[in-house]
């Protein structure tokens, strides 16, 4: 049954409806769990105050160490030299599919498993990743936008062939120009166009479409250096607003 958290994925409900989804999205509430699943979508409810060690750079690392770097396919006709009895699939289209065996390694719902994913896709894949932001006034969506920005762009610092020493400069402050020229902007673009409402001090009054662009490794390259996944650095981004 649902337990005193609720379930971390609505989809194993016994019964989905409107009164279950609620009473689990609270229960999940009440004990500072902002982030629950339906199946490969992922249901955020605004907690209106900060949750320590949340967005820790510890937890952007276990989310890549357990979603990217642990259970990756190696390219075609080649195995792999990453040794893993990890149960998840290795491509991240059947990982999304088969959310439930994420209970299995202790990883919870949280926004950096979508990011981890989308990356894992842009690189193993090499397709194209969307990710689409919606929900009510006063819902996160502007920071979810800014948390999972952040993660992309930095998540091929929590590579684990970097230096720890490296890994730490980088990803504490961070020496690259491009990665803090595309999130220090953000800030900018709410500076336009964002109003205070009766339910938010600061809601967008634009919709925004945001392309972060990569430039990703070919396999050959990434083979020639030993790397089971291709490497993908933040080369720019491109933001595009519209009225709502």
């Amino acid at each position: 049954g649902v337990t005193a958290m609720g379930k971390n994925d609505m989809a194993d409900l016994t019964n989905l409806h409107e009164a279950a989804i609620l009473y689990n999205l609270k229960a999940r509430h009440a004990e500072s769990l902002p982030y629950t699943r339906v199946g490969d979508i992922l249901v955020a409810v605004n907690p209106f105050r900060w949750i320590d060690g949340l967005y820790a750079r510890e937890k952007q690392e276990f989310y890549a160490e357990n979603l990217i770097w642990s259970t990756v396919a190696a390219p075609k006709g080649r195995r792999s030299s990453v040794k893993t009895n990890n149960p998840l699939a290795t491509a991240a289209t059947e990982k999304k599919a088969l959310g439930y065996d994420y209970e299995k390694l202790g990883i919870n719902p949280h926004v950096y498993e979508t990011s981890s994913l989308a990356y894992l896709g842009l690189a193993m894949e090499r397709s194209d990743q969307t990710i689409l932001v919606t929900g009510e006034s006063g819902a996160g969506k502007t920071e979810t936008i800014k948390i999972v920005m952040n993660h992309l762009a930095t998540v091929e610092k929590s590579r684990p062939q970097w230096p720890k020493s490296d890994r730490e400069k980088e990803i504490g402050g961070g020496s690259d120009t491009t990665v803090n020229r595309v999130l220090q902007a953000t800030p900018i673009f709410e500076a336009f166009g964002n109003a205070k409402t009766l339910r938010n001090d600061n809601s967008s009054r634009f919709g925004k479409f945001t392309q972060l662009q990569f430039d990703i490794e070919s396999i050959a390259e990434a083979r020639e250096a030993g790397r089971a996944v291709p490497s993908c650095h933040l080369a720019g981004s491109k933001c595009i607003t519209y009225l709502l």
